[in-house]
């Protein structure tokens, strides 16, 4: 497809490597019959620059294409990331006038954040509660939207959930639990990071439920410390069913 912009991406990945090459053989083949340069350092310069512009909409394509993990728990990641990459490049001289109109779409559909990557995003234990407020202090800054009251309103949609399925299938899980072991040992200690560098603490909600303030398995969840361990390797839904004795309603 060579009006699509990734088509655009992959032949200016495959070509710039190729540089100096490509502007011997074209000033060799063309400039003595012409006299004139055809590709000049500026015009290497608006490729290279479109290039770094594009790589991250590849990247974010590529990898939220995916079919052997969850994707759902990255949208955030992603929007949060096009959401600052939008932000850098709108007043660049070069492409600015471009990057305005793809910013205003991008608020057209992301704006607004969908609850289902919400609630993916603060299932993912690396995440929790305090990463969902992290990634949602940095969308304000880089959107200009506020988002606390969003913020509330996940942790009480969340506890809604959890607490209509608590009331089907309560008495099920609890049955089923009694039948295990109370404890998990041998579990090996995960390594920590700082989740995005700066250590900032979770903005707590306004108001609580009255299920929360009585404790619950989705609030032991919510409030524990998350997972710091951001490699490859790591597969969401192996923790979740390492951890089903922990966290049994999951």
């Amino acid at each position: 497809m060579d009006i699509r912009w990734n088509s655009t991406f992959l032949m200016l990945k495959h070509l710039i490597p190729y540089r100096s090459t490509f502007s011997v053989f074209i000033d060799t083949h063309y400039k003595q019959v012409t006299g004139q340069t055809l590709l000049t350092d500026d015009h290497w310069y608006v490729a290279e620059k479109i290039l770094l512009f594009l790589e991250l909409f590849y990247d974010s394509t590529v990898e939220l294409s995916g079919v052997y993990y969850p994707t759902a728990p990255l949208m955030l990641h992603h929007i949060g990331s096009i959401a600052k990459h939008l932000k850098t490049y709108e007043n660049d001289d070069l492409i600015g006038h471009a990057v305005i109109p793809m910013k205003q779409k991008f608020f057209k559909y992301w704006k607004k954040i969908p609850l289902l990557y919400s609630i993916a995003f603060i299932l993912d234990p690396r995440c929790k509660m305090r990463g969902f407020n992290k990634v949602l202090n940095l969308l304000s800054q880089f959107t200009d939207v506020d988002y606390s009251n969003y913020y509330d309103n996940v942790r009480a949609e969340l506890t809604r959930i959890f607490c209509k399925y608590e009331t089907k299938f309560g008495a099920v899980r609890l049955q089923r639990q009694s039948q295990q072991a109370s404890s998990v040992t041998g579990k090996k200690r995960l390594l920590f990071e700082m989740m995005y560098g700066d250590g900032s603490e979770v903005i707590e909600p306004s108001t609580s439920t009255a299920f929360e303030s009585q404790g619950s398995e989705l609030v032991t969840y919510l409030e524990s410390e998350t997972v710091h361990q951001y490699d490859d390797e790591f597969n969401i839904l192996n923790w979740w069913q390492i951890h089903k004795r922990i966290y049994p309603g999951h």
